[in-house]
């Protein structure tokens, strides 16, 4: 069976676990300045429209801008995108909606893209070279201009055909041709140094409408991404939408991170878009990964909402530089990952993963098994003392001396008797 075949049955397969959208690239080697074409299915129905601005890259953790659109038609989206440079990049395409079993669910798509030259070596000369399509639009609409520019990005003569038609170009030189089409729907076959498919679509009405909107809490952003600093408290916000016609109430909130305070709010109005605040005060360095959970009621019934976060912490006094994750993996810079018990003596950083690596040793925490009884053990010794005290005081109180005249009185009373009898001397 043929590679391409052997991951089309993939996907198929998994589609029929999953109505989980898939994100399907054209091709997985790409050049700086080629055309990234690819697809956006569900078996199952998208409820949201994915606008260009729904499309980011991301180099490393730093968000980075290329040129794209999108188009959905026919239960498909179809994006492309213009490369320019070379590195690797993440393609994330957020909050993506959609419904499996008459269930909206949400889900985030991201895929690795390594973008770089491809060389070719001339037999004869011993030159390097490299032959790089440009293909613009990565898609046409037969309602908009129907022109399709091509453009040669490598250093050498360009050869490719299409629609039967062979041509070459120098290198920097551009062509443009008109498309005429009478299909519904085709793909433009560009072939040179791989195939490139244009879609060209001449969409009915029904094929182009935009898939219906089912929205009630949604959050902003959709992974929540922060550096912190031990022993330093950080405020952050995570924005809350109610896009529903209803209120939202009985909200609740909670985490599994331990050092994260909630400001909490009880009601969201329909509509109501509402920033909330949070506080992190982290005590040791680390890769945190978490969540905000957030049940509350609408329409009637009560619903969940899981709010992923992603901690970098470090010790108090990094710099913004000591934050770049390297591009080895922890086992390459011979390292090894503390265990939740452990602490690292010596050098620490960040590695590919996210993974905190220590390059010095991991050391077992030692706890004082008698510092958390501490607070107890005063307690009772405050308790003590209190009680001491306070028997003393009512003892002295009971032998006060008497006052001098009652003193006297008594001496007299005492007289009195032993001169009538009264008292007799042992």
């Amino acid at each position: 069976m043929k590679r391409g075949s052997t991951i089309f049955l993939f996907i198929f397969l998994i589609s029929l676990a999953s109505a989980a959208p898939i994100l399907l690239l054209q091709h997985n080697e790409i050049q700086p300045g080629e055309t990234i074409f690819a697809t956006i299915t569900t078996v199952g129905e998208f409820t949201k429209e994915i606008t260009s601005l729904d499309i980011k890259f991301f180099e490393g953790r730093k968000e980075v801008f290329f040129e794209s659109n999108i188009v959905f038609y026919n239960d498909t989206f179809y994006l492309y995108t213009y490369t320019t440079r070379e590195g690797n990049f993440t393609l994330k395409i957020s909050n993506i909606l959609y419904k499996e079993s008459d269930e909206l669910q949400s889900i985030t798509l991201e895929q690795l893209i390594t973008i770089k030259n491809d060389f070719i070596i001339d037999e004869e000369t011993n030159e390097t070279r490299t032959e790089i399509l440009s293909i613009k639009p990565g898609f046409i609409r037969i309602t908009d201009e129907p022109k399709l520019k091509f453009i040669n990005k490598g250093n050498s003569i360009l050869n490719f055909t299409y629609l039967e038609n062979e041509t070459s170009l120098q290198q920097q030189e551009s062509m443009e041709i008109e498309i005429q089409q009478e299909e519904t729907f085709s793909n433009l076959k560009v072939s040179t140094y791989k195939d490139f498919l244009v879609p060209i679509m001449r969409p009915a009405p029904e094929d182009i409408i935009i898939p219906r909107v089912e929205h009630d809490l949604k959050h902003s952003p959709d992974l929540l991404l922060v550096e912190l600093l031990t022993e330093e408290k950080l405020s952050s916000v995570i924005t809350l939408f109610n896009f529903g016609d209803e209120n939202i109430t009985n909200i609740k909130f909670n985490s599994d991170i331990s050092f994260l305070k909630i400001k909490e709010v009880e009601e969201l109005e329909a509509r109501e878009v509402y920033n909330l605040s949070l506080t992190f005060s982290p005590k040791n360095p680390g890769h945190v990964q978490g969540k905000i959970n957030i049940t509350y009621t609408q329409y009637g019934q009560e619903k969940n909402l899981s709010i992923p976060l992603s901690l970098f912490i470090l010790p108090a006094g990094s710099t913004e530089e000591d934050f770049k994750i390297s591009d080895e993996t922890c086992e390459d810079k011979g390292g090894s990952v503390c265990t939740s018990g452990e602490d690292c003596e010596g050098a620490a950083t960040f590695t590919k993963g996210g993974d905190y690596c220590c390059l010095g040793i991991c050391v077992t925490t030692e706890k004082n098994e008698d510092a958390g009884f501490g607070w107890l053990i005063g307690l009772v010794l405050l308790a003590f003392l209190g009680f001491g005290g306070y028997y003393l005081y009512t003892k002295q109180k009971k032998i006060v001396p008497k006052k001098s005249d009652e003193q006297l009185k008594e001496s007299s009373e005492k007289y009195s008797k032993r001169l009538s009898g009264g008292l007799q001397r042992s």
